[in-house]
C-alpha cells in the first residue's frame, strides 16, 4: 500500500517544466564520504571511552579483542552495542525519511511527521503492557502493523482521497496523529504497575539500553530495507521527475510508491521496535544530504544511512553530558535539534487548499 498520493502533471511538458535538477557533484560527494567516515570513527572512539568507568583511547583496540578486566567488560557487553545500535538506528530512520518524502512527493514527509513511528511505538507498548515478557521478533512483526496503519491513517485524515495533499496539511495531520498516539502510550504507561524506566523511554526514543539482542533483532531488517532502498534509487530519480513523465520513461509509479512505502514500514518499524521514537532523524538527514551532494538518490540513499547513524551517535553520546552521571534519551538531543528545523521548513511552505 502506498503512503501518499502524488498529483500528475497535466503533460509532458508541463511534467519537464516542472520537474527538479537531479544533480550530483561527485568531487563534492568523495568529500562528504570522507568526512563522514572520519567523524564515524571519531564518534565511535568517544562513545566507547566516556561513561562512569574511563577507558583511553590507547586501551580500546586491545579491548575490543579481549576482555579479561572488569573495564573491558563493560566495553564489550554494554558500550559497544550501544554505538552499534546508534549506528544502524540512525541508519534505518534517515533512509526511511529520504523514501517517504520521494514517494510522498513532500518536503516535510518523515516518520515522525507522518505518525509512522508513534503508531509502531503505541501498538508495541500495547502489546508489552498486555504480555510484559512479549520481546524480539514478535514486537518488531507489531511495529511494521502499527507503523502501517498509523501512515495510511494520516494521509486518509490529510485528504489524500481529493487528488492532492499540501505539505503543510500532511504535517497538520502527522503531528495530530503522533501527539494522539503518544498520549495514548503515556496513558498506558501510567495505568501499567510493570512500567520500567526502559519503557518510558519509548515516550521519547533512545538507545541507552542497547544491548547485542536488540543489534541481531534489528540487523536483518535493516540489511533487507537498505539493500531495497538501494535499489529503488533508479525509480525515485524518475519519480522525482513527474507522474507523466516517470510513466513516460517506462516507470510503474504506482508501483514505485507501494515499494517505497514498504521499505519505509519495515525500517521505520524494525528501528522503533528497538529504540523508540528517535526524533526528526527522517527529516534533518535528508534535508542537509540533499543540500550538500544534490537530489539524485543514487548517492542521496548511502549517505542518509551513514549521516542518520552519525547523527543518531553523537546525539546519544551528547545525551550522556545533560546531566551526569544520569542520562537521558538520545531523542531529546534529536529533538531539541529537529524542532526549529522543521518549523523553518515548514515555513517555507506555500499553504494550499
Amino acid at each position: 500500500m502506498s503512503l501518499s498520493v502524488g498529483t500528475a502533471p497535466k503533460s509532458s511538458e508541463d511534467a519537464a517544466h516542472k520537474r527538479p535538477k537531479i544533480v550530483t557533484n561527485k568531487q563534492r560527494v568523495t568529500w562528504v564520504t570522507l568526512v563522514l567516515l572520519v567523524v564515524v570513527v571519531a564518534g565511535v572512539a568517544w562513545g566507547l571511552s566516556i561513561g562512569s568507568q574511563h577507558i583511553s583511547l590507547a586501551r580500546l583496540p586491545g579491548a575490543l579483542i579481549k576482555a579479561d578486566q572488569p573495564d573491558e567488560l563493560i566495553l564489550q557487553s554494554i558500550r559497544l552495542p550501544r554505538v552499534v545500535l546508534a549506528l544502524c538506528v540512525g541508519a534505518a530512520l534517515a533512509v526511511a525519511g529520504a523514501l517517504m518524502q520521494a514517494v510522498a512527493a513532500n518536503p516535510l514527509a518523515a516518520p515522525e511527521i507522518m505518525g509512522v513511528n508513534a503508531g509502531a511505538v503505541f501498538v508495541v507498548v500495547l502489546a508489552i503492557t498486555v504480555v510484559p515478557s512479549l520481546s524480539g521478533a514478535p514486537t518488531i512483526l507489531l511495529a511494521f502493523g502499527g507503523a502501517a496503519v498509523a501512515g495510511v491513517s494520516v494521509m486518509l485524515l490529510a485528504g489524500s482521497g481529493s487528488g492532492r495533499v499540501s505539505p503543510v496539511r500532511l504535517a497538520l495531520a502527522g503531528v495530530t496523529a503522533s501527539s494522539l498516539l503518544i498520549s495514548l502510550t503515556q496513558v498506558l504507561i501510567i495505568f501499567d504497575e510493570n512500567s520500567t524506566d526502559s519503557v518510558l523511554f519509548w515516550l521519547v526514543g533512545g538507545v541507552n539500553f542497547g544491548t547485542w539482542q536488540d543489534v541481531r533483532n534489528l540487523l536483518p531488517w535493516l540489511v533487507l530495507g537498505l539493500i531495497g532502498a538501494f535499489a529503488m534509487a533508479r525509480p525515485l530519480n524518475l519519480l522525482a521527475l513527474g507522474d507523466d513523465m516517470a510513466r513516460g520513461l517506462g516507470q510503474n509509479v504506482e508501483r514505485t510508491r507501494m515499494i517505497g512505502s514498504a521499505l519505509v514500514i519495515v525500517l521505520c518499524g524494525a528501528a522503533v521496535s528497538v529504540a523508540g521514537p528517535v526524533a526528526f532523524i527522517g527529516l534533518i538527514v535528508p534535508h542537509i544530504m540533499r543540500r550538500i551532494v544534490g537530489s539524485s538518490y543514487t548517492v542521496l540513499l548511502p549517505l542518509c544511512a551513514v549521516g542518520g547513524g552519525v547523527l543518531v551517535l553523537y546525539a546519544d553520546i551528547l545525551s550522556r553530558y545533560v546531566k551526569p552521571p544520569f542520562e537521558v534519551p538520545a531523542g531529546v538531543v534529536t529533538a531539541l535539534i529537529g524542532a526549529p528545523i522543521f518549523v523553518y521548513l515548514a515555513r517555507r511552505q506555500k499553504v494550499t487548499s
